[in-house]
Protein backbone atom coordinates (compact mmCIF):
# COMPACT_ATOMS: atom_id res chain seq x y z
CA UNK A 1 0.00 0.00 0.00
CA UNK A 2 1.34 3.54 -0.87
CA UNK A 3 2.74 5.21 2.05
CA UNK A 4 0.18 8.33 1.22
CA UNK A 5 -2.68 6.11 1.22
CA UNK A 6 -1.88 4.59 4.90
CA UNK A 7 -1.59 7.96 5.91
CA UNK A 8 -4.75 9.51 4.23
CA UNK A 9 -6.48 6.57 5.80
CA UNK A 10 -4.99 5.98 9.29
CA UNK A 11 -7.68 8.66 10.91
CA UNK A 12 -10.64 6.96 9.04
CA UNK A 13 -9.21 2.90 10.03
CA UNK A 14 -8.91 4.42 13.70
CA UNK A 15 -12.52 5.69 13.75
CA UNK A 16 -13.69 2.18 11.53
CA UNK A 17 -11.84 -0.07 14.70
CA UNK A 18 -12.88 2.11 17.37
CA UNK A 19 -17.02 3.22 16.55
CA UNK A 20 -19.41 2.60 19.11
CA UNK A 21 -21.04 -0.74 17.96
CA UNK A 22 -24.97 -2.57 19.13
CA UNK A 23 -22.55 -5.72 19.40
CA UNK A 24 -20.12 -6.11 22.05
CA UNK A 25 -17.14 -6.75 20.03
CA UNK A 26 -13.11 -7.46 20.40
CA UNK A 27 -10.85 -4.60 20.12
CA UNK A 28 -10.30 -1.11 21.54
CA UNK A 29 -12.67 0.78 23.60
CA UNK A 30 -15.08 3.53 21.72
CA UNK A 31 -13.65 6.35 19.57
CA UNK A 32 -10.51 6.26 20.93
CA UNK A 33 -7.65 7.05 18.58
CA UNK A 34 -9.76 9.51 16.62
CA UNK A 35 -7.32 11.66 15.71
CA UNK A 36 -9.92 14.67 15.70
CA UNK A 37 -10.53 13.89 19.40
CA UNK A 38 -7.52 12.91 20.49
CA UNK A 39 -3.83 14.69 22.51
CA UNK A 40 -2.68 14.26 19.01
CA UNK A 41 -4.24 17.04 17.56
CA UNK A 42 -3.20 19.54 20.45
CA UNK A 43 -0.96 22.56 19.85
CA UNK A 44 -2.27 22.35 15.76
CA UNK A 45 -3.38 25.79 16.20
CA UNK A 46 -6.83 24.30 14.99
CA UNK A 47 -9.30 26.84 14.97
CA UNK A 48 -12.64 27.02 16.39
CA UNK A 49 -14.51 26.71 13.17
CA UNK A 50 -12.22 24.33 12.20
CA UNK A 51 -12.99 21.93 15.46
CA UNK A 52 -16.86 22.51 14.61
CA UNK A 53 -16.02 21.91 11.08
CA UNK A 54 -14.84 18.58 12.51
CA UNK A 55 -17.15 17.38 15.01
CA UNK A 56 -19.96 18.19 12.35
CA UNK A 57 -18.51 15.79 9.50
CA UNK A 58 -17.74 13.26 12.08
CA UNK A 59 -21.33 13.73 12.96
CA UNK A 60 -22.42 13.42 9.42
CA UNK A 61 -21.01 10.31 8.97
CA UNK A 62 -21.20 8.62 12.22
CA UNK A 63 -24.68 6.98 12.09
CA UNK A 64 -23.81 5.52 8.68
CA UNK A 65 -20.52 4.10 9.94
CA UNK A 66 -21.95 2.70 12.52
CA UNK A 67 -24.31 0.85 10.22
CA UNK A 68 -21.88 -0.24 7.60
CA UNK A 69 -19.72 -1.70 10.37
CA UNK A 70 -22.51 -3.53 11.68
CA UNK A 71 -22.89 -4.63 8.19
CA UNK A 72 -19.44 -5.93 7.89
CA UNK A 73 -19.74 -8.01 11.43
CA UNK A 74 -23.04 -9.56 10.28
CA UNK A 75 -21.01 -10.81 7.44
CA UNK A 76 -17.78 -11.89 8.72
CA UNK A 77 -20.23 -13.70 11.44
CA UNK A 78 -22.37 -15.21 8.27
CA UNK A 79 -18.71 -16.39 6.81
CA UNK A 80 -17.76 -17.86 10.08
CA UNK A 81 -20.86 -19.92 10.53
CA UNK A 82 -20.78 -21.00 6.69
CA UNK A 83 -17.02 -21.94 7.15
CA UNK A 84 -18.03 -23.96 10.29
CA UNK A 85 -20.77 -25.96 8.68
CA UNK A 86 -20.08 -29.74 8.08
CA UNK A 87 -19.78 -30.07 5.28
CA UNK A 88 -19.35 -26.87 3.91
CA UNK A 89 -22.06 -25.07 1.74
CA UNK A 90 -19.97 -23.91 -0.85
CA UNK A 91 -22.67 -21.71 -2.02
CA UNK A 92 -23.57 -20.47 0.79
CA UNK A 93 -20.00 -19.83 1.93
CA UNK A 94 -19.33 -17.93 -1.32
CA UNK A 95 -22.37 -15.65 -1.04
CA UNK A 96 -20.98 -14.98 2.63
CA UNK A 97 -17.41 -14.25 1.28
CA UNK A 98 -19.46 -11.86 -1.50
CA UNK A 99 -21.42 -9.83 1.01
CA UNK A 100 -18.70 -9.32 3.31
CA UNK A 101 -16.16 -7.94 0.64
CA UNK A 102 -18.84 -5.67 -0.11
CA UNK A 103 -19.71 -5.13 3.32
CA UNK A 104 -16.12 -4.23 3.91
CA UNK A 105 -15.66 -2.22 0.29
CA UNK A 106 -18.33 0.33 1.57
CA UNK A 107 -17.07 0.91 4.97
CA UNK A 108 -13.59 1.67 2.90
CA UNK A 109 -15.12 3.84 1.00
CA UNK A 110 -17.46 5.81 3.07
CA UNK A 111 -14.09 6.06 5.08
CA UNK A 112 -12.13 7.40 2.50
CA UNK A 113 -15.17 10.19 1.64
CA UNK A 114 -14.78 11.15 5.46
CA UNK A 115 -11.05 11.73 5.44
CA UNK A 116 -11.56 13.45 2.02
CA UNK A 117 -13.53 15.94 3.96
CA UNK A 118 -11.64 16.21 7.13
CA UNK A 119 -8.89 16.58 4.96
CA UNK A 120 -10.06 19.77 3.33
CA UNK A 121 -10.59 21.13 6.88
CA UNK A 122 -7.17 21.33 7.78
CA UNK A 123 -4.68 23.28 6.07
CA UNK A 124 -1.25 21.80 4.08
CA UNK A 125 0.75 22.56 7.32
CA UNK A 126 -1.89 21.47 9.90
CA UNK A 127 -2.08 18.36 7.36
CA UNK A 128 1.79 17.69 7.26
CA UNK A 129 2.10 18.06 10.99
CA UNK A 130 -0.56 15.27 11.36
CA UNK A 131 1.06 13.12 9.37
CA UNK A 132 4.30 13.47 11.28
CA UNK A 133 2.62 13.00 14.61
CA UNK A 134 0.47 10.07 13.33
CA UNK A 135 4.02 8.26 11.88
CA UNK A 136 5.60 9.12 15.32
CA UNK A 137 3.13 7.75 17.35
CA UNK A 138 3.18 4.52 15.21
CA UNK A 139 7.15 4.22 15.53
CA UNK A 140 6.49 4.68 19.22
CA UNK A 141 6.66 1.29 21.06
CA UNK A 142 3.54 -0.03 22.76
CA UNK A 143 3.82 -0.60 26.29
CA UNK A 144 3.22 -4.32 27.50
CA UNK A 145 -0.08 -5.14 28.77
CA UNK A 146 -0.59 -5.55 32.42
CA UNK A 147 -0.22 -9.12 33.76
CA UNK A 148 -3.59 -9.98 34.80
CA UNK A 149 -4.16 -11.79 37.84
CA UNK A 150 -6.08 -15.19 38.33
CA UNK A 151 -9.66 -15.31 39.95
Amino acid sequence: MPKWLLAALLPAVLLAQNAPQTAPRKGPALWEGSWWSSPIVQNMDLSETQRKEIRGTVGQYRGHLLDLREAVQRADNDLEIALNESPVDQRKASDAIERLATARGELTRTLSQMTLRLRTILSNEQWQELQKRQAERRAAPTPPAAPTQPP
